[in-house]
């Protein structure tokens, strides 16, 4: 695929979504045009295991999903090695659409000590039993954040750096 074709996204759904609810996008290429396209598609509401690591998406693509009316059913959300910023992170931790979140994965990225402290106060992030922020220049302050948050009762396997 040449770099100003887009991805054509239903086609990509349709190829990589099992029957199980997995949907396996990592490095498509997919930006933000292209995850603001996904957060859109009705079939996501099939969908409860979304991978889209490697893709250069960045808070805009990050607020595209957080909006999506589709994504509610969600149990593991993996945006690893993105350009995901403190203000994705706020997004994510925000949103309503995570409440049924098992996993989620932001390691490499760009989220920093303010964004681990976005996440430590999520109020729907609280199902969450992996969470992964590893390569995320959150400091000491950001892991104290994680580690003492009350919201996280259920984490039982965390990574930061």
């Amino acid at each position: 695929m040449s770099h100003n074709e887009k991805p054509d996204i239903e086609k990509l759904v349709e190829k990589n979504l099992n029957g199980g609810g997995s949907l396996d996008l990592e490095n498509r290429e997919l930006g933000d045009e292209g995850t603001v396209r996904l957060s859109n598609l009705e079939v996501l509401s099939k969908v409860t295991t979304l991978a889209l690591g490697d893709n250069e998406i960045s808070d805009r693509g990050v607020a595209a999903l957080c909006d999506s009316q589709y994504l509610s059913q969600l149990q593991v959300l993996n945006l690893k090695s993105n350009k995901i910023t403190a203000e994705g992170a706020r997004l994510l931790a925000q949103s309503a659409n995570w409440s049924n979140l098992d996993q989620l994965v932001l390691k490499f990225n760009e989220i920093g000590e303010e964004g681990a402290k976005h996440i430590a106060k999520s109020e729907t992030l609280t199902n969450v039993t992996t969470l992964d922020l590893f390569r995320n220049h959150i400091g000491a302050e950001g892991a104290r954040a994680i580690n003492t948050s009350p919201q996280f009762k259920k984490l039982s396997r965390v990574r930061l750096d």
